[in-house]
């Protein structure tokens, strides 16, 4: 089974605080032109999206340079939702979980914020993040990547985005902004975040999806 997991691209979508709407032009049309062509402008940070190590850093890898292979693996989606206001994600929290995300490529946070796309409340600074010592157990674990379904995994409160730093100095990359409601705390994924390939990229929009083997009853039964 394949579950997409990506936020469609509107002009009115929610945008990180002080990143410029993506805008969408036609410039071509069947009665005009005799074909569909559409400009399209927005952030390397727009929707659904995956930031680089380059982003923060001054020596780390834009997207362009990186193994297509650093864009797929095993997932886990771990539920953060119940944490209450503000929460923190703790590395005990990551130890957790039964060794699970030291066998995963990718560790998802699903905050529940999905639920709150294209409303003010996606705004709210109250979603859980990983604190320090959480980021460096993940880094630790040798994962490809982090994500959430929420705008940031550090808080809009503060300016040190120092869960960001931790990961992407560690090589990781980071997916922000996911739909994680129908894969939520599943452990069997193969995860696929493709970012757009263009020079010094410091971020891209990727079409993140999740594949997984969907046991019918039948076979349940069977087991």
């Amino acid at each position: 089974m394949i579950i997409d997991l990506t936020h469609t691209i509107t002009p009115e979508m929610p945008m990180y605080p002080g990143s410029t709407a993506p805008s969408m032009t036609a410039t071509g049309s069947l009665t005009r032109t005799g074909y569909r062509e559409t400009q399209i402008t927005l952030s390397s940070h727009t929707g659904t999206h995956m930031d680089a190590p380059s982003h923060l850093l001054r020596e780390g890898s834009s997207l362009e340079l990186l193994p297509a292979s650093h864009f797929c693996g095993r997932a886990i989606v771990l539920d953060v939702s119940h944490m209450a206001p503000g929460g923190v994600i703790t590395a005990d929290f990551l130890r957790e979980q039964n060794g699970a995300v030291r066998s995963a490529d990718f560790v998802l946070f699903y905050t529940g914020w999905e639920k709150k796309w294209g409303t003010d409340a996606y705004y709210e600074d109250t979603f859980p993040v990983p604190d320090e010592e959480a980021a460096k157990y993940l880094v630790s674990c040798g994962l490809k990547g982090v994500g959430t379904d929420a705008l940031s995994v550090d808080t809009l409160r503060g300016d040190t985005l120092s869960a960001h730093k931790i990961l992407l100095n560690g090589g990781l990359v980071i997916i922000e902004s996911l739909c994680l409601k129908k894969v939520v705390g599943r452990n069997d994924l193969m995860f696929f975040a493709l970012p757009l390939k263009y020079k010094n990229a410091d971020g891209a929009p990727v079409r993140a999806i999740a594949e997984f083997r969907d046991f019918s009853e039948k076979e349940m039964e069977q087991a």
